[in-house]
């Protein structure tokens, strides 16, 4: 890494720094302004608001990332080009993909650490906040509508639940399938049951099979079959299950994997929402890189140029981009289109438009 590749580093990361902090401020302030009275009334400790707020962060700088790189790819550029610096660089026989390469490696693995905490570590964050509001405050939202084929994974217990319906009122499961793993995520043992009831926090199985996955198909001992089954370490309630089920952005990918393996026996509009979300968790993460395909060509202006109107420009295209996978999310659930291209149409879209703009400035 020479001189020339060091300053421009330098120059990016200071206004990267400065709104990546305000955007988290602004966020905070807004959630703080929803949540305050919540906190108040319920009189939590200022530790578990700020334990709250911390395990928020990862999924919250997923969402404000692309905005602040280009933001922030914008400020440099602009001010470069003010001055001349880039002219003079590209005067004295520099190639322009070799001067911007510093910017490219970043997008490049900024785009992987954000794919890693999109894919491992936000949804798990988001579930951890919400059991930690609702702890703390007291609001716990109970849902009141019987749902059907939900799936659910037991963190602690290491168990993947699947029900045909769940009745969260009388407190019932029909259709229920539960496969208990090991530590290393290794099915030991699978309980069907036609029904499933939750009374004094545990569950009781009706018409069950027992399958062990310890013995050989034909070991006697495999297959077991009982009228009634009482399972005093299943405390998992049907209004985590639903409460989970609902929101797919709060869902594990490891479960969402999971749940795809009973797609038959979902909704089409569920099966929809999770195939979408796993595509999103991919390629919304790729969108950081391609902001820099796009903010490169409208930050190197030059010096007789109109700062105000290219980034104008480059706004347009980013927030062009969030319109149109809002609307194909949309059109996707219906089953219009493919969910996989309602998810990758618009970064493939856009990257392609970014890679036009490079070449036209070359």
């Amino acid at each position: 890494m020479n001189i020339l590749d060091r300053y421009f580093i330098r120059e990016f990361f200071k206004p990267l720094l400065a709104c990546l902090v305000a955007f988290l401020l602004l966020m905070l302030v807004h959630d703080l302004n929803d949540n305050y009275d919540d906190f108040i009334q319920a009189h939590t400790p200022a530790r578990q608001i700020f334990h709250y707020y911390m395990i928020l962060m990862p999924a919250w700088i997923v969402d404000i990332m692309p905005i602040s790189l280009l933001l922030a790819l914008l400020y440099t550029l602009s001010t470069m080009s003010k001055y001349g610096e880039l002219t003079a660089m590209r005067a004295s026989g520099l190639d322009f993909v070799r001067l911007m390469g510093p910017y490219f490696v970043i997008g490049i693995c900024l785009t992987i650490q954000i794919l890693c905490i999109n894919l491992a570590w936000a949804p798990g964050a988001l579930l951890e906040a919400k059991l930690i509001f609702e702890k703390n405050t007291n609001k716990t939202q109970a849902p009141t509508s019987k749902t059907l084929g939900v799936t659910y994974y037991d963190v602690i217990g290491n168990r993947f639940w699947f029900a045909s319906m769940v009745n969260p009122v009388e407190q019932i499961a029909l259709g229920v399938e539960v496969t208990q793993s090991d530590q290393h995520q290794k099915d030991v043992r699978k309980i069907s049951a036609a029904s499933g009831s939750y009374r004094h926090g545990h569950w009781t199985f009706r018409n069950v099979k027992i399958a062990d996955f310890t013995k050989t198909d034909w070991d006697p001992g495999f297959l077991t079959i009982l009228d009634t089954l009482e399972v005093a370490e299943f405390t998992e309630s049907p209004q985590q299950f639903i409460a989970s089920f609902q929101k797919t952005k709060r869902v594990t990918t490891h479960d969402l994997i999971q749940s795809l393996k009973h797609a038959a026996r979902l909704s089409p509009r569920k099966r929809s929402e999770i195939r979408f979300e796993l595509y999103s968790r991919i390629s919304f993460p790729l969108f950081n890189f391609i902001v820099f395909l796009i903010g490169i060509p409208f930050g190197v202006v030059g010096q007789r140029r109109s700062n105000v109107q290219a980034i104008a420009n480059a706004f347009m295209l980013f927030f062009g981009y969030m319109i149109l996978r809002r609307v194909l999310e949309t059109v996707g659930m219906t089953g219009r289109i493919p969910v996989w291209f309602a998810a990758w149409f618009p970064s493939v879209l856009f990257a392609a438009v970014g890679v036009y703009l490079i070449r036209r400035i070359r």
